[in-house]
């Protein structure tokens, strides 16, 4: 999305030239360019509007589920053998 906002950016730069620019062969070259720069936003945005390669069979962000379920797996584990070894512990 950064890319995007760069690719605009620099769209609305040349647009703002292109009016101000008094010189029709300067005009000229300048709405080259404005052409280019569209065409690259268009990509881009083509490229950002595809979905995300990810592994095969596994949704994005689940790897990180996994490490935050085995995390609080190990803190709950903790918690209790820590539980079970304190003398003043009454069953």
């Amino acid at each position: 999305m950064l890319r995007l906002g760069a690719r605009i950016a620099e769209i609305e730069a040349l647009y703002g030239c292109v009016v101000d620019e008094r010189d029709g062969h300067a005009a000229r070259r300048l709405l080259a360019e404005l052409a280019r720069a569209g065409a690259l936003l268009a990509e881009e945005a083509d490229r950002a509007a595809r979905p995300a390669r990810g592994a095969a069979g596994t949704r994005p962000g689940r790897a990180r589920l996994r490490r935050r379920i085995a995390g609080t797996q190990r803190t709950a584990d903790r918690i209790i053998s820590r539980a079970a070894r304190r003398p003043d512990r009454q069953a």
